[in-house]
């Protein structure tokens, strides 16, 4: 039990005032008068002596209600575990928080960050420090401690060789993101923490070139502990100003666009651009004028695609690590259409003649339309990379069996009912001759005018172009004649779109790891709007973008931006710009470690023809290097404090949290309230009890 007043206390010194007023001889007060004294032995009168006590219970009863008095005003109360940890001395932390980004390439800042680190290491207690490093996020180098109490293991040679071991990289800066992620490491700490001060007692040394490129965007959605603070340190480089270069475009025609960006702070205004195919040796070198805190848009000289692409540098400026561009010209993807028709050209009632209008070639892709009609030569698919399959007329055996063997290779078919024999066609695609019980049935539903789709999915990638407002209207889309379907539960499919009787529209069956859409309707105008609608060319479109192996790939990427494979890359490895490969993992969909700038290559283990390439090229926030303003960062909430700030400060405050834990503990219990209960209730007694000891007393010197 403790104490919330110990000083009342003392006034456990006032049990002695009833004991000493029970010691106090009293002399008879009654006399009693008898008629004669004659017949009475004649004897002294008796008289009581000072320290002789005549009723123990009585002084016992006064001496406990005093006691309990005294104890009530001390204020006592039970104390629990947690209480108990809130005496002990609150820990204190430092966490050096050092920015790698890019920026800190510039000399000599690295050296700068290494110098302030090891120092604040050496001034705090080597268990109190953990170290964080941050660009475009947050990396724990040592960690925060993690149970209650403990402290992180270290000595001041640790920590030291661990700040050797960092360097800086090529990420940008994302200092909100950075500051978001360690406050909220920090509030999860402090809700296990049982001094509740460790927040308060939570230093951020923040270890930064402080520059205007760093996002904050993170800050403004979170709320800032008002009592963690950060200390902020930023590096000055001896050479202020910088210039940067970010690529807009690069269009078909291989002619670069680029935006030059000059920092506030700069003291050069005058730059050189130019193309760099062998090192040192420059090519269409042009001169550019851009003024300190502006940036200027330069569309340079087309590249020569038959010579090796340059790099596009940047002369005149001091900071060298963004003065370059790695550029990888996009390629013209070559897809190949294969549609089983019937060939009628210039012939608007036939499928083909809209089908093959659906696909026209562009800069980024050439299209090679093929139709197969009944009479036309076998195809060869080893022969043929084929994107995309169209089926609008009832298939051979053959033809049949080059579908499926298309499908099980991964590829997309869009197949088109038209009558018994194309559903006659889709059966023996889809399902076992020998199960006669999962055949598909269709049939000629009656019309009663025209009939629309509804129950649209548009969050499938069909559909998903269509999903704006002002593009979801299929109300203008009419049929006049479509098959109604039916499709045996054992065939697992999905609707993608129904018409408004209900009926099935388009289905997608996943065959292996191909996919077969099925149409319950044509295009033509016998049949329907759908080819003289808007929404015809997009949605062929769309089938074909199903097929990833279409899908046009880009070529530019920024660092730390994840590159997509297509199924043909996940098998293989990657080159890097300093020459080392990594290999990819069966099945990984995406590269990630794009963690410098230059050219990447994806090749595969058994073709030595090299594969896709793709250029990575830095961040043009990185290239904004003049301070950034700290009023920024204080208004959205980060408080920052002053190198002259004492631990003596910090744990002042937190004694008075401990006091107030103590209050309200003790107001939770109330003791108090039960012990002068307790002691009027011992008051009460030893009244009555004196009351019947004197008039007991009473009645015997009356007898």
């Amino acid at each position: 039990m403790s104490f919330l007043t110990p000083l009342y206390l003392f006034g456990i010194i006032a049990v002695g005032l009833p004991i000493l007023l029970h010691l106090v001889r009293h002399q008879p007060k009654n006399v009693f008068h008898f008629s004669s004294l004659r017949f009475l032995e004649h004897k002294p009168p008796q008289t009581n002596r000072k320290n002789k006590i005549e009723h123990w219970l009585l002084l016992s009863l006064r001496a406990l209600a005093v006691i309990l008095l005294v104890a009530a005003f001390a204020r006592p109360f039970f104390k629990n575990r947690d209480l108990e940890l809130t005496t002990t001395q609150p820990p204190n932390q430092t966490i050096l928080l050092i920015d790698t980004s890019a920026s800190m390439q510039r000399q000599p800042l690295w050296e700068q960050a290494l110098t302030k680190a090891n120092e604040i290491a050496r001034q705090t207690t080597p268990e109190e420090v953990a170290i964080y490093t941050f660009d475009t996020r947050l990396k724990a180098i040592k960690p925060l401690r993690q149970a209650k109490g403990a402290r992180v293991s270290g000595s001041l040679e640790r920590n030291q060789s661990l700040l050797a071991d960092l360097s800086p990289g090529w990420q940008a800066t994302d200092l909100g993101a950075a500051l978001t992620e360690l406050a909220s490491l920090l509030q999860e700490q402090a809700v296990s923490d049982p001094t509740g001060s460790l927040l308060r007692n939570t230093t951020i040394e923040l270890i930064t070139d402080f520059q205007a490129g760093s996002r904050t965007a993170a800050l403004s959605q979170f709320s800032w502990p008002e009592e963690l603070r950060v200390q902020l340190h930023e590096l000055k480089s001896e050479q202020p100003g910088n210039a940067g270069l970010q690529l807009l475009t690069l269009d078909a025609e291989s002619q670069p666009t680029v935006r030059i960006v000059n920092a506030a702070d700069s003291e050069q205004e005058q730059f050189t651009l130019a193309y760099e195919s062998l090192p040192g040796q420059t090519e269409e070198s042009q001169q550019v004028y851009v003024p300190r805190g502006q940036s200027r848009v330069i569309r340079l000289a087309a590249l020569d695609q038959a010579a090796p692409v340059p790099q596009i540098v940047l002369s005149g400026d001091q900071q060298e690590f963004d003065n370059r561009l790695f550029l990888q010209p996009p390629t013209r993807a070559s897809l190949t259409v294969v549609h089983y028709g019937t060939p009628a050209d210039n012939s608007i009632e036939s499928a083909n003649y809209f089908a093959r209008r659906a696909f026209p070639s562009t800069r980024q892709r050439e299209i090679d339309f093929q139709t197969i009609g009944p009479d036309s030569p076998p195809l060869l698919l080893s022969a043929t990379d084929i994107h995309l399959m169209l089926i609008s007329r009832q298939l051979a055996p053959d033809e049949t069996a080059q579908v499926q063997r298309y499908l099980e290779q991964g590829g997309v078919v869009l197949f088109t009912l038209h009558d018994d024999t194309t559903t006659e066609s889709l059966n023996q695609l889809v399902t076992p001759a020998e199960n006669a019980s999962q055949r598909i049935k269709t049939g000629t539903p009656e019309i009663n005018g025209y009939a629309l789709l509804t129950d649209i999915n548009f969050e499938h990638p069909l559909f998903q172009i269509f999903q704006a407002p002002e593009f979801s209207d299929f109300t203008r889309l009419k049929f006049w004649n479509y098959r109604s379907l039916k499709l045996p539960e054992q065939i697992p499919h999905q609707v993608l779109a129904r018409f408004d009787h209900q009926s099935p529209a388009i289905l997608e069956l996943k065959r292996e790891t191909g996919t077969l859409l099925v149409m319950t309707f044509g295009w033509t105008p016998q049949e329907s709007q759908f080819a003289l609608s808007t929404k015809f060319v997009p949605m062929l479109n769309a089938i074909l973008a199903l097929n990833d192996r279409a899908l046009d790939a880009p070529a530019q990427f920024t660092i730390g931006q994840k590159v997509k494979l297509t199924a043909a890359e996940q098998t293989r490895q990657i080159r890097t710009p300093n020459r080392s490969v990594i290999q990819l993992a069966s099945g990984q969909q995406e590269f990630a470690e794009t963690i410098q700038p230059g050219l990447y290559q994806v090749q595969s283990e058994s073709k030595p023809a090299p594969g896709r390439q793709f250029a990575v090229n830095l961040d043009i926030n990185e290239s904004q290097t003049e301070p950034l303003a700290q009023e920024k960062l204080e208004a959205l909430g980060v408080r920052f404090t002053d190198a002259s700030a004492s631990t003596t400060d910090k744990t002042s405050p937190a004694d008075l949290h401990r006091q107030a834990q103590l209050r309200e503990l003790e107001q939770k219990q109330q003791l108090w309230r039960w012990l002068i209960i307790v002691a009027l209730a011992l008051l009460g007694l030893e009244t009555v009890l004196a009351k019947w000891m004197a008039g007991k007393s009473s009645a015997t010197g009356k007898a």
